[in-house]
């Protein structure tokens, strides 16, 4: 891989890992969130069950990334080859580390791939998140603002999220523009008057 080949599309060098998930649903949202927003890599570290008809029924689509989804024994084997690591957590943990928005994180993994790297985002189980043992072996901590009184998100949402927040890092956010037209001349006006009480007759 080239410098210039990260710079052409750095989310094709980001790859989402989730560890030791429980619903083959949350598998297959997860994927459809990451072709939602461009990115294919999906590496699972000891699934309960993969594959699975209700992952595929979740994926909506974007099977291909179920059927290119590495499956490892462990974390250290989902994170070969990869220089920055991105682990995602909503509980405060106590131990030394770095720890930065969802926003800040996914700035960190796209400048790592445009740099020629490539760069995991790490998520945990469904009921108790990533371990500290996980966190320490990502090179970054990152946590989503949610509320208070309720911050718990489900998996596939919090991938949602994380992914989005990489291709806007990647791409940008400007929306899509409507198609500018000429304003219409007093007499294309008239006559669009007088073509309505034609027809209206």
């Amino acid at each position: 891989m080239t410098m210039d080949d990260s710079r052409a599309n750095p989310l094709d060098h980001v790859r989402v890992v989730l560890v030791a998930p429980s619903h083959p649903g949350n598998v297959g949202a997860s994927a459809r969130a990451m072709l939602a927003m461009g990115l294919s890599r999906l590496a699972l570290v000891a699934p309960s069950r993969f594959p699975d008809h209700e992952a595929t029924r979740r994926a909506t689509g974007a099977t291909a990334v179920l059927d290119a989804a590495r499956v490892v024994d462990s974390l250290d084997e989902a994170l070969e080859g990869v220089s920055c690591s991105v682990g995602y957590t909503s509980r405060p943990r106590e131990f030394a580390g770095v720890v930065v928005s969802a926003r800040d994180a996914a700035a960190l993994a796209i400048a790592s791939a445009r740099a020629g790297r490539e760069s995991a985002l790490v998520f945990g189980t469904e009921m108790s998140g990533l371990s500290n043992d996980d966190l320490a072996r990502c090179t970054a901590v990152a946590t989503i603002p949610t509320n208070p009184a309720f911050a718990s998100l489900n998996l596939a949402a919090a991938v949602q999220v994380a992914v989005y927040e990489a291709r806007v890092a990647s791409q940008g956010d400007a929306a899509w523009q409507a198609p500018r037209c000429a304003p219409a001349t007093h007499d294309e006006i008239e006559g669009l008057e007088h073509f309505d009480k034609v027809i209206s007759v």
